[in-house]
């Protein structure tokens, strides 16, 4: 298991809540409040060599009367890999929206993605193991988002469009029309709910308002 790691993470609850949860693991934990006083950690234990293993760390960190450099777990993350180009990461945020998530994967290759819930405790020891072991760990709620998400392959423009229209807050009946006057000639109403049916089915909205909300939260529209 990890020998030495760093928590960086704005609120001093959840900070300590993971340091208690994890010590009777790893022997050494350190934390961080401040993107800019995690970077300044990291930098001193690469000069001990006595380097980190694994980041964790929050997206998003509050204001505060301090001047920061950096001001957020992307440009820590950032920041980092720069000095430590192998040292493991695990974002643990409650941010859940499907492009911020692949961005983190794909810019970083971030090694874990673990969303903040009732379980969380649960999912960070989980993902400590197989990040340990050389895997990739996505928190169980993350992962069937990003699953769901693969269908969004399937999106037709016209599909987008309808989104963009019932988020504008126009009438299903409407629809169709205004499909007409923007190059899509043959949607009747029978074919615009058709679609708007198929994609409830794909991101298991109850309802065209719950639809709009989740497409809203992952960047679609």
């Amino acid at each position: 298991m990890f020998q030495k790691i760093l928590i960086a993470e704005d609120t001093y609850s959840t900070n300590e809540g993971l340091e208690i949860s994890l010590k009777d693991s790893i022997p050494h934990i350190d934390t961080a409040q401040y993107c800019d006083d995690a970077l300044l950690k990291v930098k001193k234990a690469i000069q001990d060599e006595l380097p980190f293993e694994l980041l964790i760390t929050d997206l998003s960190f509050e204001e505060s009367h301090r001047d920061r450099k950096l001001t957020s777990g992307e440009e820590l993350i950032a920041a980092v890999k720069k000095i430590q180009p192998d040292i493991k990461i695990i974002v643990f945020s409650v941010e859940y929206r499907v492009g911020k998530i692949q961005h983190l994967l794909e810019k970083f290759q971030i090694h874990s993605y673990v969303h903040k819930s009732r379980e969380d405790t649960k999912e960070i020891k989980k993902a400590l193991i197989k990040v340990y072991e050389g895997n990739t760990y996505l928190s169980q709620d993350v992962e069937k988002l990003l699953h769901n998400s693969d269908n969004i392959e399937d999106i037709e423009e016209v599909d987008l469009y309808i989104l963009q229209l019932l988020s504008q807050g126009i009438p299903q009946k409407d629809i169709p029309e205004q499909l007409r006057k923007n190059s899509f000639p043959n949607y009747r109403l029978r074919s615009v709910q058709l679609r708007i049916n198929k994609l409830k089915e794909l991101f298991e909205a109850n309802s065209p308002a719950h639809l709009i909300a989740i497409t809203k939260d992952r960047g679609l529209i």
